[in-house]
């Protein structure tokens, strides 16, 4: 579930290297096989288990796309973000939450369970920071996630580290971009026109591609939109079901 790529390895690194040697070492994962849900985690998993580790690939089962996603309402030089995810120190919240108070008429709604307790109150600093264009709504149920990102002009996620990203791909379904890192499997956005990805590392670059994004008029962002339904709609068809799930179990 994305946990060996180098983005979520990077946090806590000594313990999580001390751990994955003991555990490689121990025997335990000899005769167990792995379950990957693309080529780039199973290629995270042979680097730390290696070349001879039995891995099975079986895609992640994604919710259908909206057929007709909701018009979007974004006025050019303001731009609504929603995240809806875990709140943990691998989703990379904190960082968000500081580009946005560095950026001008942009606002977040923060949404997911509290899972890092130390990592969401490391954020109350700068949620308190941004006057109000940054607020927390709780959680939301699975069933409404697609609803709530209807809401938004686009979702943002600049996570270290996913092996899918359903709240990615949930957000493209309903026809709204995404604003991601490079550490998840929907990379060129901006060439399929369904969303952006940012360098993490480079707040400048992330401040500007931002500043971009919350100057587009509506017709040009509403290009953005359908790129993102479509991209959503590529992925359902293309998506094997449950063929692959029940190999795993056969074999």
């Amino acid at each position: 579930r994305g946990m060996l790529q180098s983005g979520a390895l990077a946090g806590k690194s000594l313990k999580k290297k001390i751990y994955l040697s003991l555990l490689r070492s121990s025997g335990l994962v000899k005769h167990i096989s792995w379950h990957a849900t693309n080529t780039e985690e199973a290629n995270d998993i042979r680097k730390i288990f290696g070349s001879h580790a039995k891995i099975i690939t079986a895609g992640n089962i994604p919710r259908q796309p909206y057929d007709q996603p909701a018009a979007t309402a974004k006025k050019q030089g303001a731009l609504r973000l929603v995240y809806i995810s875990l709140i943990a120190a691998k989703k990379n919240l904190l960082q968000l939450i500081e580009l946005v108070n560095q950026s001008e008429n942009i606002s977040l709604d923060i949404y997911g369970p509290v899972k890092d307790t130390a990592y969401w109150q490391s954020c109350q600093p700068a949620i308190e920071a941004s006057q109000g264009r940054v607020q927390y709504k709780g959680a939301v149920e699975p069933e409404q996630v697609q609803d709530t990102f209807c809401k938004y002009d686009a979702s943002v996620l600049l996570t270290k580290g996913e092996n899918f990203g359903h709240a990615l791909y949930e957000s493209l379904s309903v026809g709204r971009p995404v604003i991601t890192s490079y550490f998840t499997p929907w990379n060129e956005l901006e060439k399929k026109k369904a969303g952006w990805n940012l360098d993490i590392a480079n707040d400048e670059a992330c401040l500007q591609e931002l500043a971009s994004v919350c100057n587009m008029d509506t017709d040009v962002f509403a290009g953005y939109c359908k790129g993102a339904h479509q991209t959503a709609l590529s992925y359902f068809a293309g998506s094997s079901g449950l063929d692959h799930y029940h190999a795993m179990f056969t074999k």
